[in-house]
């Protein structure tokens, strides 16, 4: 499951801090002293595991380690050693070993002149020293060398040279191109002037720098960082593009015409001086949760720091991720994908590397979610802080990169499977770890959804003649989101806000249709249809539809101008009370048996309401009716019956 990486000579277990929790990773000691004397700068060999270069300022070594340090330098430099000053660059071709070159920038002894050369490896020795670059001193001070060398994504390289403290400044004398102080310079790697510089013909990629203490490439997207440092201004963090003018010291002489401007990422408050030096961009999945950021260290303040940037990518938050007890010269991303310190302005004279442990879970999830409500889940480890992958769970679920957290917001569908299983993966370089578990759903009952109306019409007219007015009302089913059973209620008022005491609600059950009776008397009517899951409501659409009903007992001739009735028809009598009404129902519905007497009044409603299919038998005896004439209307679904009963005891 884990993969631990070897540990070359001291080990020790440090804190990180750059989350709010603190985490635990490795750190090597590759080499120290004094093996080596204050280390300036590494340069890794390309597609290699661990070897590189490294260079000692005040001795000139250039030595080589490749799980060991070689014991004979491969070359030795003669440098100017006071102060600032000494071998502070150093880059490895990167088509080594077929181009097996190596370059050096140094304040040499004689002249205290900036020299950039390079050299032939051969076994193990540096041969055939080529000078590429002469920059002149033309004072006594000591510091504002720069002297960083990075190869670009472009196959070039660059060097960055401070301004020698010179004013008027060197950052902004750019007149025929022979002024290198205070610029970043392009070359290719053979030292002559790459064909498509933004200058024509000279080496400037940039200019107006007082005093770039370090260089670094996005390997993403070819972004040039620069760290310009310096014990009394603040220091900066600033991206460079080709052809910007950093603006130091603060007004151009001479320059040529502004191009791209720089963008400062991270300004130091005054007093506060790091003396920035190192800086690269972490890209790797050997420390996943600093893909992406900048990584810079300091001088003075002997912190390796972790710099991210803003949604709009023009500020940097810092936070420290790492602290020894004296400065850094260099930081860099190791082909491994760990990170390399260079621990050596002072006494120090270390090669460090950050190595991950690998990660195990330390927190329990949540193991309860709810229909409507986020479900959020931020795992906590010992170990270095892992990449978080989702290997199972449900639709929805993902993984805030921000955050690190597990989000997911529970569908309906989700909710009424109840349980959901998860599978989460942590990785880093180390190893990684698998946390499985299961979140109970509770769904959140919700009403029936909205439904509309089928019939009558809204503004429809219907006309009964001679009988009684039965309407049948229909409808869309209402889809019910938790599966509940739902049941229906029409409602029909002579007001459109069904409040008046005259309202009659009728039950239809489960069904999307009723018969209901209505008044004998003409009347506008307004109706809709409650659906109920037992908790909650949800009323029909439209809001209301408007039913007109015209009632007439009598045929109405208009030529004749004469009132005809219309003759009733004969109907068989019931002389026994004892005699029932029996009647079948062939699917369920609303059934209403009313008793009438000669004048039409109502004196007995024997049933009202939803009955199931099946055969029912109703006693007129239990109607407990004085002798005399009477009429019963039986109301069915299917079945409209009327006829005279004789009661006779």
């Amino acid at each position: 499951m884990t993969r631990l990486l070897r540990c070359c000579f001291f080990t020790l277990v440090v804190t990180l801090a750059w989350t709010a929790r603190a985490q635990l990773y490795l750190v090597d000691t590759l080499v120290r002293a004094p093996q080596i004397q204050l280390p300036s700068a590494i340069a890794f060999l390309p597609a290699s595991d661990n070897k590189f270069f490294l260079a000692e300022r005040n001795t000139g070594h250039v030595r080589f380690f490749d799980g060991t340090l070689r014991p004979s330098p491969f070359l030795t430099l003669h440098v100017e050693d006071d102060d600032e000053q000494g071998l502070l660059g150093l880059a490895v071709d990167p088509h080594y070993p077929d181009s097996p070159y190596v370059y050096v920038y140094y304040v040499r002894a004689l002249d205290r002149a900036g020299i950039l050369e390079r050299y032939r490896d051969q076994n193990g020795e540096g041969v055939s020293p080529q000078q590429l670059l002469f920059i002149a001193r033309r004072d006594e001070a000591t510091g504002n060398n720069g002297g960083t060398l990075r190869f670009g994504p472009d196959g070039k390289l660059y060097v960055a040279v401070g301004d020698h403290f010179a004013r008027p400044s060197n950052a902004q004398d750019t007149l025929g191109g022979r002024n290198l102080r205070g610029k970043v310079l392009r070359l290719n790697p053979d030292g002559t002037v790459p064909s498509d510089n933004p200058y024509p013909r000279r080496f400037y990629w940039s200019y107006g720098h007082r005093d770039p203490g370090g260089m670094g490439f996005d390997p993403a997207n070819g972004t040039l960082y620069v760290t310009e440092s310096g014990a009394s201004n603040p220091n900066e963090i600033i991206t460079v593009p080709e052809k910007s003018n950093l603006g130091w010291p603060g007004h151009a002489l001479s320059g040529p015409d502004l191009g791209h401007l720089p963008k400062v990422l991270y300004r130091t408050r005054r007093g506060e001086q790091p003396v920035l030096t190192g800086i690269c961009v972490y890209r790797g999945d050997v420390f996943p949760r600093l893909n992406g950021k900048v990584l810079f260290t300091g001088n003075a303040d002997p912190h390796l720091w972790v710099g991210s940037t803003n949604g709009a990518g023009d500020s940097l938050s810092v936070d420290p991720m790492f602290r020894s007890n004296t400065g850094f010269a260099d930081v860099q991303v190791g082909p491994d994908g760990c990170i390399y310190l260079v621990n050596g302005p002072y006494l120090a004279s270390r090669i460090l590397r950050l190595v991950p442990l690998p990660p195990r879970f330390v927190s329990d999830p949540p193991t309860s979610g709810s229909f409507g409500t986020e479900y959020t889940y931020t795992p906590t480890f010992h170990g270095t802080p892992p990449a978080l992958a989702i290997l199972k769970g449900p639709a929805g679920m993902s993984v805030d990169t921000t955050t690190w957290s597990v989000r997911w917001n529970p569908t309906k569908a989700q909710a009424l499977q109840r349980v959901q299983s998860v599978l989460l993966r942590a990785r880093n370089g180390a190893g990684w770890a698998d946390q499985r578990f299961d979140i109970t759903v509770e769904n959140v009952n919700e009403p029936p959804m909205p439904f509309a109306l089928v019939g009558p019409p809204d503004g429809t007219e219907v006309r009964f003649l001679g009988e009684e007015p039965v309407v049948t009302f229909s409808w869309f089913r209402a889809q019910d989101p938790d599966l509940d059973t739902v049941r229906y209620t029409v409602q029909i008022d002579t007001v459109n806000s069904f409040d008046s005491p005259f309202r009659m609600d009728v039950q239809a059950g489960i069904i999307d249709s009723v018969r209901a009776l209505l008044p004998s008397v003409s009347h506008p009517y307004f109706w809709r249809v409650v659906a109920s899951d037992g908790t909650h409501r949800t009323f029909s659409l439209p809001p209301a539809s408007r039913l007109d009903v015209v009632v007439s007992k009598f045929l109405v001739r208009e030529k004749a101008r004469h009132v005809e009735r219309v003759p009733e028809q004969p109907l068989p009598a019931l002389v026994n009370p004892a005699l029932a009404v029996k009647y079948t129902l062939l699917r369920p519905g609303y059934v209403r048996l009313t008793v009438y007497n000669l004048l039409g009044q109502v004196v007995a409603r024997m049933i009202d309401g939803i009955q199931q299919e099946g055969t029912y038998e109703v006693n007129f005896a239990d109607a407990r009716l004085p002798n005399g004439i009477y009429f019963y209307r039986l109301i069915a679904p299917g079945l409209v019956e009327t006829r005279k009963v004789v009661v006779m005891r």
